[in-house]
C-alpha cells in the first residue's frame, strides 16, 4: 500500500524550518529597505482596488509611477492614499502584511 500523505522527511522538515526562521528574522529589514519590490500582483489584486502594481503606482499621487515614487511621497499623503484605496490604514501596515504573506506563501510551496 502506498501512502501519499505529503509527510516530509526529518531532513527536509529541518531545512524548511531553518529557512523559515531565517526569513522571519530578516523580514523587518526587508520590509524597511524595500524600494522596488514591495508586493506581488496577487497581493495587490486581493487587498487593493487595483489589478496590478503598475496601476497602484500610477494612481498614487506621486511624481514617479513606481514603488520608489510611492515611497518618496510624504508619509501623510502616502498613508492617506493607502487608507483610501486598500485594506490597510497605512503604508507600513501594507508592506508588513505583504512581506508576511510572501513568507507564508514561500513556506507553503
Amino acid at each position: 500500500m502506498v501512502l501519499d500523505s505529503g509527510v516530509k522527511a526529518p531532513g527536509s522538515l529541518h531545512t524548511g524550518l531553518r529557512t523559515a526562521i531565517k526569513r522571519a528574522l530578516t523580514l523587518e529589514s526587508w520590509v524597511s529597505r524595500s524600494r522596488e519590490r514591495v508586493t506581488s500582483e496577487t497581493f495587490i489584486r486581493r487587498h487593493t482596488q487595483f489589478d496590478s502594481v503598475d496601476e497602484f503606482c500610477t494612481a498614487c499621487p506621486c511624481d514617479d509611477d513606481t514603488i520608489g515614487g510611492v515611497q518618496r511621497l510624504s508619509t501623510d499623503r502616502r498613508d492617506a492614499f493607502v487608507a483610501r484605496t486598500t485594506d490597510f490604514e497605512g503604508w507600513t501596515e501594507m508592506k508588513q502584511t505583504a512581506a508576511t504573506e510572501d513568507l507564508v506563501t514561500l513556506q507553503s510551496a
